[in-house]
């Protein structure tokens, strides 16, 4: 992104509506996790730091970007974090296998810096301990493509289907899901087939980006009251509406080899203890 929008973004994320109704949407899918006490949490992307501020509560968190205006913001707003620079393309050279409890990708897996989304995922499953998570959240419904998704240096949106299919390939059980923010669709809608965002033209080099602006107190706090209320009704009632999804899978155990002989006595004894010492594997609690 350009310079001006990570300093926008680093302002604005704390009190736009929309950033803090997501922040309540993953709150509510974590808190039915059994993650263990302080668990290890990896947040690729990390931006300029206020979703890696927010895991902190679910455990010990490493903040991941590649650009160092990012790395900037996030480290002063999550000093006690671990941030480190890093490609995402790279995970698999930057972090040992099975590391991380949770690993959480906040409008990543779009991005244009990304190469291969399946092949994202298959080292975050890389990444993850036996029974860890993930947690994504992008951009939903292709039509709704505009100017903004370009500035944010976004190149697709995607179907709850895309990512049951992209967790299957890549060894991971599709947990849960869902899409969220349909208030927001007509005016997205009426953007992406004028083929324009709110002025009409890309902003000159130093101007905020509109969408990304916070509305009024008055507005703002309406949309957060909503959100709280949508947030609700579409988990017991799935629906397709809304501008931005959210899915979750989980890496399973693997199963144990098909043994062509019955087990020795000893090797009884040390699947027991194997078993008796793995911890339980995050579970959503309905």
């Amino acid at each position: 992104m350009e310079p001006q929008t990570y300093a926008q973004l680093a302002a604005v994320e704390d009190r736009h509506w929309w950033h803090r109704a997501r922040e309540k949407l993953v709150g509510q899918y974590l808190r039915r996790l059994s993650l263990p006490r302080n668990a290890a949490i990896l947040d690729v992307g990390c931006g300029t730091g206020g979703t890696t501020r927010f895991l902190q509560q679910y455990g010990r968190v490493t903040g991941l970007d590649l650009s160092p205006l990012a790395l900037q913001h996030a480290r002063a707003k999550a000093p006690q974090a671990t941030i480190v620079p890093g490609d995402a393309n790279d995970l698999d050279q930057l972090f040992a296998p099975q590391s991380f409890d949770l690993v959480t990708l906040f409008h990543v897996v779009c991005h244009r810096w990304v190469r291969d989304e399946l092949a994202l995922l298959r080292k975050v499953q890389t990444l993850l301990k036996p029974g860890g998570c993930v947690l994504v959240t992008e951009g939903a419904h292709k039509s709704l493509m505009r100017t903004h998704d370009r500035l944010v240096m976004s190149k697709t949106r995607y179907a709850l289907s895309d990512f049951q299919r992209f967790f299957r390939a890549a060894g991971l059980a599709y947990e849960a899901g869902q899409y969220f923010s349909a208030p927001a669709l007509p005016i997205c809608w009426a953007l992406a087939a004028g083929g324009r965002w709110f002025n009409g033209h890309t902003p000159a080099e130093g101007r905020p980006i509109a969408e990304l602006q916070v509305p009024s107190r008055l507005i703002n706090a309406a949309m957060t009251a909503y959100m709280t209320i949508e947030s609700w009704l579409f988990r017991h009632l799935p629906m397709s509406a809304g501008i931005a999804l959210l899915v979750m899978g989980r890496k399973t155990w693997t199963a144990p080899p098909v043994r062509s002989r019955p087990q020795t006595p000893a090797e009884v004894v040390a699947a027991r203890r194997l078993q008796a010492a793995r911890p339980a594997a995050p579970v959503l609690t309905r």
